[in-house]
């Protein structure tokens, strides 16, 4: 268990992070009621937490081991924004480290995506799946809109981004288009060094990216079974990425 000294030198999320884990900790180890009540008075103590969540993590705080202790571990960790992932790659400090995902010659590019949610949830898919960089066309919703930074858990920090045209995509890379009607993404040959073009959840890829995309790497499709003729752009996204990353794997 982390001591008193130690919590108390640390930088003030790291500090939350670290305090939150010694009482996920309490649940299942022997610790002490008098440290376990001068980590609280640390983490109330934070600058970072105000005046209405110190009083509900007092209140957590009474009713003991087991919920009351998960709840605070949890509370902080919503204060923070983080997501109480204990399979997350952590550095020493407590942050993700980056540094540990997997990199491929894999490229994205978000065609006109209007939805944040969308965006971020396909940087999420990206970065479990080794995509290396992701561009996008003008009009494309941010990745630093509040909704994409949520819906990521942080992953548009991770992947360098950047807004461009189809004429940025780099030379040496072949391109494909994500789309209906294409080559069933279990039959379809992934290039080793390519760039994804992913279209609008409305009109899908423009007619300049499908253009593109035929006279390179082609069309790929996702099969489906139901009565809707589409799932959602983000799905679709993490379905082909994983199929691309096995192939070369």
């Amino acid at each position: 268990m982390i001591t008193l000294k130690k919590i108390r030198t640390l930088k003030p999320r790291v500090q939350l992070r670290k305090a939150a884990d010694v009482f996920h900790e309490a649940n299942t180890e022997e610790v002490e009621d008098e440290y376990l009540s001068a980590v609280l008075d640390i983490i109330l103590s934070s600058d970072l937490v105000d005046d209405e969540n110190g009083e509900k993590l007092k209140r957590f705080f009474q009713k003991g081991r087991g919920i009351g202790y998960e709840d605070i571990y949890y509370h902080v960790l919503s204060i923070l924004g983080d997501s109480p992932s204990d399979w997350d790659k952590r550095t020493e400090d407590g942050d993700v480290d980056w540094s540990q995902r997997l990199v491929l010659p894999h490229m994205l590019f978000l065609d006109h995506l209007r939805s944040p949610y969308n965006v971020g949830a396909i940087f999420r898919n990206a970065e479990a799946f080794g995509v290396s960089d992701v561009i996008l066309a003008p009009g494309t919703a941010s990745p630093e809109h509040p909704r994409a930074q949520r819906t990521s858990r942080d992953t548009v920090n991770a992947i360098p981004w950047r807004e461009g045209e189809l004429d940025s995509i780099p030379d040496g890379y072949t391109v494909f288009a994500l789309e209906l009607g294409g080559t069933d993404v279990r039959d379809f040959q992934f290039p080793e060094k390519g760039v994804c073009i992913i279209g609008s959840e409305e009109t899908g890829v423009t007619r300049e990216g499908r253009e593109m995309a035929l006279s390179s790497g082609g069309i790929v499709s996702v099969p489906q079974f139901g009565a809707k003729g589409s799932i959602n752009v983000a799905s679709a996204a993490a379905i082909l990425l994983y199929k691309w990353m096995e192939s070369k794997r």
